[in-house]
């Protein structure tokens, strides 16, 4: 049987991660509680793959960011753990998007950019937009 476990928003917990999807993870908690943790919520970096964060049977601390009583339903997030508490926040994210804006030449699209802006307006005038 479970123990009356009466978690709260902004409680710090435990869970063990039972799936991983590609949207996120689904933990397991005391008390009989299933929490889901989005993959916007495992950091402020561009998350491309969960799997380089944990796996499953890992135990992971998280916040809960709201609880449904009734369904014992928990939202979770990593990335608004205190910094002490948040053992993900060393994971850096993927190089590869800003090396390739750096390679990009945008001043064909600085020059008529003006104009675009202008024949938009125009455009949303005509129309009544």
């Amino acid at each position: 049987m479970y123990q009356s476990i009466n978690y709260k928003e902004n409680d710090i917990a435990k869970g063990i991660v039972t799936s991983i999807k590609k949207y996120g993870a689904f933990l397991s908690f005391e008390g009989g509680y299933i929490g889901l943790l989005h993959i916007s919520e495992i950091s402020t970096n561009f998350v491309n793959s969960i799997n380089t964060f944990f796996k499953v049977g890992d135990v992971i601390t998280v916040l809960i960011k709201s609880v449904d009583k009734n369904t014992k339903f928990l939202k979770l997030s990593i990335k608004d753990l205190p910094t002490d508490l948040n053992e993900f926040k060393e994971i850096l994210p993927s190089k590869k998007v800003t090396t390739y804006i750096k390679d990009i030449d945008f001043s064909k699209l600085e020059k008529i950019l003006p104009k675009m802006i202008q024949d938009e307006l125009e455009r949303e005038k005509q129309y009544g937009i």
